[in-house]
Parts: structure tokens; sequence; C-alpha cells
């Protein structure tokens, strides 16, 4: 069934401004455009369809529907690069080949969620996808995200950033930067190291992105701060960053390390390390989410208690991660989901899921790693107390 002359009208008005229809070579895009813009697999337009709008959109006398048939054809056997055209008895469709809806879905997603972009980058970005897609699929894709619209930095200086500090790698020179925080007001301030000087020239070793950062690994034999040769740095709170003049420092440790960086990267959770722990871990089922949420799927459990299906049974992993207060933070918020506990008995340990795992790993060994963690996880909690001490006092 043909459209009638208000659709026709509605639809000429989803058509670019610049549209122009004045001889045949224009009439030919200006068919191509609408089936680009207007058609996809749930709306098809006809020949007397697409004589209506054009009829709508550049008024006078428009070119019959066997003419309009004929550009449909000829721009169907074109080869146009990620278009196919479909053509029916009940009317034509436009389908992109390369990027289709639900890959623009994706990418809108990608973009809507960036903590990278600018709000206003972030809206270039999207009508830039828009244009991929038809006009009703356009409706169909828009605002299924809803993305906090908290004042976003610009990152474009992090991207500048790791194209310097690769640079630097490919060109075996050190960089020079400036650590930074942010006050209370938001603006960057140097931090300045132990001799009072903010500058940093230090030898880049790896780039790392993990939990929505990009951090930059360097060493110095003449520490910045506090003695620590290696050092992670947060690539957005880098400023005036550059390649040095000064070359590499070329060491068996500096090799070790650079070797070293995906280990050690696994190693460490949200880029902060320290000493290695395997510990035990008593599952609620119902906080087994928040587990694969920060650990992944290839997680192991045995030893199960309660009933199995039930929001309130357990089961015990076990986890192999360095000690560090980003790991107390998360247990912390678990809410009891997630326990630490003592290790399982010898039998338990060597015939169990984690025998491979925990070979020439002693029992002992496992106890000390469990002793340590909960001491230091009853630590966190008291400093987190601290500030509320006399809450309990008050009259």
């Amino acid at each position: 069934m043909a459209i009638t002359r208000e659709q026709a009208c509605q639809l000429a008005d989803l058509l670019p401004d610049t549209l122009g229809c004045d001889n045949a070579r224009q009439r030919l895009l200006a068919v191509m455009t609408m089936l680009t813009a207007l058609t996809d697999e749930d709306h098809l337009l006809s020949n007397t369809d697409l004589r209506r709008v054009m009829e709508a959109r550049f008024g006078g006398t428009s070119a019959s529907e066997n003419t309009i048939a004929d550009d449909v054809h000829a721009i169907a056997g074109s080869g146009c690069p990620n278009l196919r055209i479909h053509i029916t008895p009940r009317g034509y469709w436009c389908e992109h080949t390369e990027l289709t809806p639900t890959k623009v879905r994706l990418l809108l997603n990608a973009v809507q969620s960036s903590r990278f972009l600018t709000i206003e980058q972030s809206s270039e970005l999207q009508e830039d996808l828009f244009g991929l897609v038809s006009r009703n699929q356009e409706d169909d894709l828009a605002g299924q995200v809803h993305v906090d619209q908290r004042v976003r930095k610009s990152y474009q200086h992090v991207f500048e950033t790791l194209d310097t500090v690769t640079r630097a790698i490919r060109l075996g020179k050190r960089i020079e930067f400036v650590y930074t925080y942010s006050d209370f007001s938001s603006k960057a301030r140097p931090l300045p190291g132990d001799n009072g000087n903010p500058l940093r020239t230090e030898t880049p070793i790896a780039l790392y992105f993990s939990e929505d950062n990009y951090y930059v690994e360097t060493y110095t034999s003449t520490p910045w701060r506090h003695g620590i040769e290696v050092m992670l740095s947060r690539a957005d709170r880098m400023s005036k960053v550059r390649v040095s003049e000064q070359d590499a420092e070329h060491s068996r440790k500096v090799y070790d390390l650079r070797r070293s960086a995906r280990r050690r990267m696994s190693e460490c959770l949200d880029m902060i390390g320290g000493p290695q722990r395997r510990i035990f871990l008593r599952v609620r089922s119902d906080a087994t989410n928040v587990l694969f949420d920060r650990f992944g799927f290839g997680l192991k459990f045995s030893q199960f208690e309660g009933t199995l299906g039930e929001p309130s049974a357990t089961g015990l992993t076990l986890l192999h991660i360095p000690q560090a207060f980003t790991f107390y933070r998360w247990l912390a918020a678990t809410g009891g989901g997630c326990t630490i506990t003592e290790p399982p008995a010898d039998l338990v340990l060597r015939s169990g899921p984690w025998a491979k795992t925990l070979a020439g790993v002693t029992r002992e060994e496992l106890v000390h790693d469990y002793e340590q963690m909960v001491q230091g996880f009853l630590a966190y909690l008291d400093r987190a107390r601290g500030p509320y001490a006399g809450f309990d006092k008050r009259p």
C-alpha cells in the first residue's frame, strides 16, 4: 500500500537540507540518499512512494516511476561499498553490509559510556554513527543507554601522552613529565619530588590499561619519591610530557622489567601490587556475580554447604592475589557475601580442584597467607572506622 502525501512530506523532512535534484545525476544521488536514509528491512518504499517523497521534497514534476525504478536497479548493480539494495515485490530497502544496526548499537554504547570523551565529543560521534543507519533505525537506537551527565574532563591529552611514551620507547629515550594531583577546585597541581622539584626524568617501561585508566610504568636509578625506582603513573595525571634528550637507562633491571611486564600486571589488583597471597574465599551463591565480575569466570569451587540452587548456599574457591587495599575495599563491599576462610585440611587440598595449582605449596604457607590477609583486612576496617570512633558515645 502506497504511502499517503502526508507521510511523504514527513519522510521528505528527514532528508538532508543540502540534497538537490536538478538533473539526472543529482536525481540518482537523491534516490540513493532516500534508500539509505529512509528504508530498512521493516520500512520499504515502492516506486510510487519514492516519487511522492521526491515531489514533497523538491516540488514540481518529478521523474516517472519507471525512471525511478531504473535508478534503483542502477544503484543496486553499481557495487557500491557497504550497501546492498533489496528489490522485492513490496518495494525496496537498503542494508548496510559492513556496519549492521547491531554493530552500530555496540559502537553507540561504547561511545556513550566512554569516560575518555567529553559530552561534546560523544554527541558528535553519536551523530556520525546515526548516519550509518536509516532514520527509523536511528529512532530505535537512540536513547537506549543512559549515561550520567557529570562534567567530564577532556582525555585528549591522555592519548597524546601515550603517543609520546610510545615514541620514547621506540627511540630508546627517557621521558620528562610533571605528575599532578587535583585540588578542591579540580585544578591540576604539580606534585613535587623529595627534592622539591616536580620534573621527573625516567625510563619508560610499559603502558597498561586497567579499570578504565591508562598507566605508564617507568624506572629510574635516582628515585623521584620515597626511594622507589619503579613507578606506575596514571596517564591522565601526567602533564608536560615530552621525549627527553637523555638515552633510556640500559641495565639488567630494565631488561627484566620489560620482559615481565605482562606477568606483573596479572599480579596486580587495579594496578596496585603487594605481597602475593593464596587465600580461600567462602562465597554465598547470591554473591557469585560480584566475584565473577571482579576475577573472571575461571574460578573453581568445592566444599559446598547448604542446598545447591538456593541463594544461601556457599562454596569454597581459591584466589591468588596481591595483599592490597583495593582487595579489602572490594571485600568490604560484598557485605559478607565473600569471606576469607582458613584453608581446608591437607586431604582436601591434595584431592580437590586446586591440587595442581597448589603443587609445592604447604598448608602452613596457606595458613600464613590467611592470617596475613585477615589481619590486614581488620586493620583496613579499623582505619575506616577511625574518624567515627566517637559516634557511638554521643549524648
